[in-house]
This record gives structure tokens, C-alpha cells and sequence, in this order.
């Protein structure tokens, strides 16, 4: 295990950050270790910009290149998750607190330069906290900033919030299994942190629907994997994407609801 003892977020982070997040019991992160938290605030961005021909984007911290020329729609990163692209750790990114610019674009090929500016904004960020910011839309891209609850859930039990990254969709409910557990949720909207009891019966599915349907009715997307209830996680569902494009395989924009680790 490599040990950083302090890592200046002159935004060279994140290569130090792929290569670099504490691992810890009850969460699944990079095989490294970072000393002296507290003075550092954490990030991970959730680039949901759904091109069409789903071009390869690039994401700056401060002006410098933290991603290679890899993401695509549905990708939280850096730690990837559960239906999305990246891998399913808990990683987030390492950066100074106070004002951070975050900046996605289409770089021209074989350079960091950016060709074509996807979008661009600024946040605050404060020490020893941990944010997702969540990026969506295509001709009206928009972000929405969380501060995440990084507090361990109880015994026996797992934690969720829902965000809704569906921009042509009014609003949608979350289903656990057959039940219904966000209600009419707006797009860039974010539901109230719930939890479910940890056990062999706990549902593994997770579905979307047009805010009120019934739920027999046809979801918009659905997702099922053993490792989106287990024991003491903490994550964000998204659902995202655009209702009425498709549902053939080769279409990136159609809907999906996907999960992430927070803890």
C-alpha cells in the first residue's frame, strides 16, 4: 500500500486519487491511502451528458486533465458504479476546500485541449466533506450539487438518496422491488434519504416510472444486482437518460436507472 502523506490539490489530484483513496472497512476504494483528510474536500462528478454519437469527454479540476479522454454518458467518477460505465469503487476525488471550477469537454484527439466545451461551472467546497456533482442534459446541460451523508447507516440496514437526471421526463417515482420508495421526483431533483432493512428479502430490483403510473405499469427502466443492498453501504441511485428515444442497445441516450457507492 503507498501512503501519500499530503496531497496538494494543485489540480494534479486525481491521478493521485486513481491511484489514491483510503481503503477502509464497509467500503470498496483504490488500494491506497490518504493521510491528513480532513484538510482536503472530496468530489466525484456524475456526467450524464447524453450525446447521441456518445463522444469520449474529458474532465478538468481547475483547468488540469484529471480523466483520460474516456467518459461517456452514465459515469460517475472517478469510482464508476452498479449499470453504469468505470468500475464500482468508492473513489472520489481529492480536492483544496473553497471555490473548484469543474469543466467537462470533448478534447482534440490525442491532447487534453479542449475542442468542444461541454459544460463549465464552480463550486465551494469544504474541508473533510464529501459532494457528487451531477451533470445532465444535452442542449440545456445543468448540474446539481450534493453534499453526501458519509456517516456509517445502522447495523443491518443500507442507505439511499434518488436523483432524477431524466431532462424530458416531468418527474418519476423509485421502486424497490414493488414498492414505491421516492415519489415524484423532479428532474435535477433529489429525494430524502431512506433506508431498508438488510436481509436475505430485501429486493435487489430497482425501477423508474413516470411520476403517479401505477406500479404494474411498463417501468422506464429497471435494474437488478445483489451488490445494490448490502449491509452498511451508503449510495445514490440516478435515473437517466431520455424517455421515448429507443430501448435498442446501441442507443446511449435511453433511460436507465444505475446506482453508486457514497460509503
Amino acid at each position: 500500500m503507498k501512503i501519500f502523506s499530503k496531497i496538494y490539490l494543485i489540480p494534479v489530484l486525481a491521478m493521485a486519487i486513481i491511484a489514491g483513496c483510503k481503503k477502509e472497512e464497509g467500503n470498496i476504494f483504490s488500494d491506497y491511502e490518504l493521510v491528513d483528510q480532513s484538510s482536503m474536500a472530496f468530489i466525484k462528478v456524475n456526467y450524464n451528458v447524453a450525446f447521441r454519437n456518445n463522444p469520449a469527454a474529458q474532465l478538468k479540476i481547475n483547468g488540469v486533465r484529471v480523466s483520460g479522454a474516456n467518459l461517456q454518458t452514465r459515469y460517475p467518477f472517478p469510482g464508476g458504479g452498479f449499470n453504469t460505465l468505470g468500475g464500482s469503487t468508492g473513489d472520489y476525488l481529492p480536492v483544496m476546500p473553497g471555490a473548484t471550477q469543474v469543466s467537462l469537454s470533448i478534447p482534440k484527439r490525442g491532447t487534453s485541449i479542449d475542442s468542444v466545451n461541454i459544460y463549465q461551472t464552480t463550486v465551494s467546497a469544504v474541508a473533510g466533506k464529501y459532494y457528487s456533482l451531477h451533470v445532465a442534459d444535452t442542449l440545456n446541460t445543468k448540474s446539481l450539487l450534493v453534499e453526501e451523508d458519509y456517516s456509517l447507516p445502522d447495523t443491518a440496514s443500507m442507505r439511499y438518496r434518488f436523483v432524477n437526471l431524466m431532462a424530458n421526463v416531468p418527474a418519476v417515482d423509485l421502486y424497490n422491488g414493488t414498492v414505491k420508495v421516492a415519489s415524484a421526483i423532479p428532474f435535477m431533483g433529489i429525494s430524502e434519504k431512506f433506508t431498508l432493512k438488510f436481509n436475505t428479502a430485501t429486493p435487489i430490483s430497482w425501477s423508474v416510472r413516470v411520476a403517479g403510473a401505477l406500479p404494474t405499469s411498463t417501468a422506464l427502466a429497471t435494474y437488478s444486482n445483489v451488490n445494490t443492498a448490502l449491509n452498511q453501504r451508503v449510495y445514490t441511485i440516478f435515473a437517466t437518460g431520455y424517455n421515448g428515444v429507443g430501448t435498442a442497445s446501441t442507443e446511449p441516450r435511453r433511460p436507465f436507472v444505475a446506482l453508486y457507492y457514497v460509503k
